[in-house]
């Protein structure tokens, strides 16, 4: 569907207030997966622009009082912000309520938001499946952690190894220890995301050391195509430069949470302008693409990709698969790399509902 002649819609704007939690006590770091400052008016007012009757529905729990008192009868759909806050499968649970209430919505279907939220399960149930690269992996039960996790130690992958919880996101849990050089320094790490994030396993790979891209896509099945790719670049702030402008800092070569957002030395970059012939560049679309038809993602979202180095027909590995992605107009990804590519952000909402609307009644 044409999402420029989607009829105009009573739609219900479904999301967390990153304030709200921020006000009952949650840090920064717990909130990172919410909504910026900003992204909510900025989607709802270019939804409005689009002739849209837009209803905001603050979190979970006020949706779910509007459904149990048959107020949703007059929604066309659901525009999905929600990623959840509580619980191994937070992603899907706003979607599991609208498929009970047959209420149609934008974005992946609850199946595929519980299956991407779990790293462990995307990586053997489908990437593994469908021979779809991936780095090496071992998963330490949380019942190992503390036992002192000696089974976790004998399936371990060559090292550098990185380790993260296996259902976080959002550069959750992400600094410089994640990165494991040497034995010695795994049980700290893993201690320190046990701290940080009590009752999950820990995920430890092998450390890709090639460029990471993101990947944004639009569309549903064989209507899904690549808009954008967005390459990570990692360098050292001026101020902590020995040179004019910025230099190559190898110590931390990964994304964090604070290189995402500039703070101390070191500053997470982008290039969004890409020769889309460019091998690495083809290479990585087409495993994007790839995996988000194999994981039935939906409307719109990003996969991330990083090579397992920098030698010429280095392979690109699926990092994490984002069916449900930010949307704040200048910052998420998403929309950057649309823009980028000639797509304006009314634009790349209105083909979003216009792919929702294939599956609902609304079909031209």
């Amino acid at each position: 569907m044409d999402g420029a002649r989607t009829p105009c819609l009573n739609i219900a704007l479904v999301c967390e207030k990153r304030s709200s939690y921020l006000s009952h006590g949650y840090s920064e770091e717990q909130c990172a997966a919410l909504p910026h400052r900003g992204e909510i008016d900025a989607v709802m007012a270019a939804l409005e622009r689009l002739g849209h009757h837009v209803t905001l529905i603050s979190g979970i729990e006020a949706l779910v009082q509007l459904l149990a008192a048959g107020k949703h009868n007059g929604w066309d759909l659901v525009f999905n912000m929600a990623q959840g806050f509580h619980g191994s499968a937070r992603e899907s649970q706003v979607p599991a309520l609208l498929e009970a209430y047959q209420v149609p919505y934008t974005f992946s279907d609850a199946a595929t938001m519980a299956l991407c939220q779990d790293k462990q399960v995307t990586k053997q149930t489908i990437l593994d499946r469908h021979m779809i690269p991936n780095a090496p992996f071992s998963v330490i039960p949380m019942l190992d952690v503390m036992a002192d996790f000696p089974k976790g130690f004998a399936a371990l992958p060559p090292y550098p190894l990185f380790v993260k919880p296996v259902t976080e996101g959002s550069s959750k849990g992400i600094d410089g220890f994640n990165k494991v050089k040497e034995p010695a320094d795994l049980k700290p790490a893993v201690w320190e995301l046990v701290r940080k994030f009590p009752g999950q396993d820990i995920l430890v790979e092998s450390f890709l050391s090639g460029r990471e891209f993101t990947v944004s896509i639009l569309g549903t099945g064989p209507h899904s195509r690549v808009i954008g790719i967005r390459e990570h670049i990692w360098r050292t702030s001026p101020e902590h430069s020995n040179t004019n402008g910025y230099h190559s800092d190898g110590s931390l070569d990964f994304a964090s949470r604070d290189s995402k957002s500039s703070k101390g030395e070191k500053m997470l970059l982008y290039n969004d302008s890409h020769d889309m012939d460019e091998p690495h560049i083809k290479a990585t679309c087409q495993v994007a693409l790839q995996t988000w038809k194999v994981f039935n993602c939906r409307d719109g979202g990003r996969v991330d990709i990083r090579f397992d180095s920098d030698e010429p027909g280095s392979t690109p590995n699926v990092l994490e698969v984002n069916p449900i992605a930010g949307l704040l107009p200048g910052h998420s990804p998403l929309p950057a790399t649309a823009k980028m590519n000639g797509l304006s952000f009314e634009e790349l909402l209105s083909e979003i509902i216009g792919s929702a609307c294939e599956r609902s009644q609304y079909k031209n």
